[in-house]
């Protein structure tokens, strides 16, 4: 990571071609976290996408811890409750993290694997935000990390353990993140 330079309504992030294929391979897991295996309605039919979003399928793994925290209980102490609240809910928050996602993805796809410095442009600063931000809490579940001290001890494994990797790209999106804010 070299630079974030801001001119007009564009961000310029220049990426190694290992950042831009790295950032480009967990965005990509993180919208295969978030898809459903089920077909999804003609986006164009807005009845049999109002239909698919009340039937209350839900198409989400919630036996995940990372789909848990992307997803919480709203009501933890009533499950019936979270559960019309999710059925209401989740098919919008999941295409909207999804739209979210595609739009970084695309972004990252124009660098050619990191030839070329990631254009972002300002109105999709917020998609950058909400997924780098979707995507450091999946690598924390997957870390175990819940509060700083969990935190410190990753921090502290040796470098041979292949959670101190991780938790290397854990902190580098911090720091993306960190420089995104900055330039808002």
């Amino acid at each position: 990571m070299r630079d974030f330079k801001r001119s007009g309504p564009m961000i310029r992030m220049k990426l190694t071609d290992y950042e831009a294929t790295l950032l480009e391979s967990l965005v990509e897991q993180y919208t295969g976290l978030l898809e459903a295996d089920e077909p999804q309605p003609d986006a164009g039919d807005s009845f049999a996408r109002w239909q698919a979003e009340l039937s209350g399928n839900d198409p989400l793994d919630h036996s995940d811890p990372v789909i848990n925290r992307l997803f919480p209980d709203a009501y933890p102490q009533d499950p019936a409750a979270s559960g019309e609240f999710r059925r209401l809910t989740q098919a919008r928050q999941r295409s909207n993290r999804l739209g979210e996602a595609e739009a970084v993805l695309s972004a990252l796809r124009d660098t050619d694997g990191g030839k070329h410095p990631v254009q972002v442009r300002v109105i999709e600063l917020d998609s950058w935000l909400k997924t780098l931000s979707g995507v450091r809490l999946s690598l924390a579940v997957r870390l175990g990390i819940s509060t700083p001290d969990d935190a410190e001890e990753i921090d502290a494994l040796p470098e041979d353990d292949p959670r101190a990797y991780v938790y290397r790209v854990y902190e580098w999106i911090a720091y993306l993140v960190e420089n995104l804010l900055g330039l808002r």
